[in-house]
Formats: structure tokens, sequence, C-alpha cells
């Protein structure tokens, strides 16, 4: 029986049902049970073990970007933005100036240099963005951003 004394209303009510009803049960009986609800065994536990979790690293350091690469994709970049003219393709050069010579208005604009975030995985604050009227400035802000030297 479990003991009584000091314990809370609601838990002496819940000890005196266990008891009543644990009385005619027998002790084989009872550790049984408890066996049941102590959980499984540690050899069964390795039995059910359907594999094992490999551990995988050290992840390489970023690459280091070179100038042609991050001029190859400044151009790809402004190429796959999925609004540019088609019939503008051949004016598109790291000197083409974004407004005046592919016809760009202020909002595509913001979705090149969006398009640009996208490529190389970083934000570029808008005070930066409106300086960055050709390629060539996206080129330079980039190389200047991520240490590019050569």
């Amino acid at each position: 029986m479990l003991p009584r004394f000091g314990a809370a209303p609601g838990v002496r009510f819940l000890s005196s049902i266990i008891s009543q009803r644990l009385r005619h049960v027998s002790a084989p009986t009872l550790q049984k049970s408890a066996s049941k609800l102590a959980g499984p065994s540690s050899s069964q536990l390795q039995q059910k073990r359907h594999g094992t979790i490999s551990v995988f690293g050290p992840f390489d350091p970023p690459k280091q970007l070179t100038f042609q690469q991050v001029e190859e994709r400044v151009l790809k970049a402004v190429k796959a933005w999925d609004r540019f003219p088609q019939d503008r393709v051949n004016l598109l050069s790291m000197e083409a100036r974004f407004i005046e010579d592919l016809g760009f208005d202020s909002l595509d604009h913001v979705e090149i240099v969006m398009a640009l975030e996208d490529e190389f995985g970083f934000e570029i604050p808008d005070k930066d963005a409106e300086r960055l009227k050709t390629p060539r400035d996206v080129f330079k802000y980039i190389c200047e951003r991520e240490d590019v030297y050569e």
C-alpha cells in the first residue's frame, strides 16, 4: 500500500482506489505488468535499430571568385531575368546602361537587382542599388564586397 501521510487529498484518494483494485492480483502478474510498462529492454532496442547515422563534413570553404566568373554571372543574371527584352540581347554588355541603353524603368532596375541578389546570395541595400547603373557597376560592387582580386 502507498504511504498516505503528507500526500495531497487527490493522491490519497487515488492510492486507496489502486490498493483496493490490486488486492486480488498476484505478485508475478504485477511484475509482468510492470515490465511491460517499463518499456523494451536494451536487447530489444538493438534488434529494432534500422540503421546508423553517418556524419559527413567538414564542409569545404567557399571557393574564391575570379573576375571572369563574376562578369559571366552578372551578365547571366541580367539575361535570365524573365522580362529581359530578347531584341536587346545584342546590346547587353558590361558598359550598357540599364535605363538609357537597355530601356529599363525603375521597377525593372529593382527586379534586376533582386535577380542579382539571388544569383550571388546576398542582399544589396537600396542605397547601394541606386548607384548600380551598368553591369560594370554591379561587377565592381560584387568584387569589392566579395573581395575578388584576380
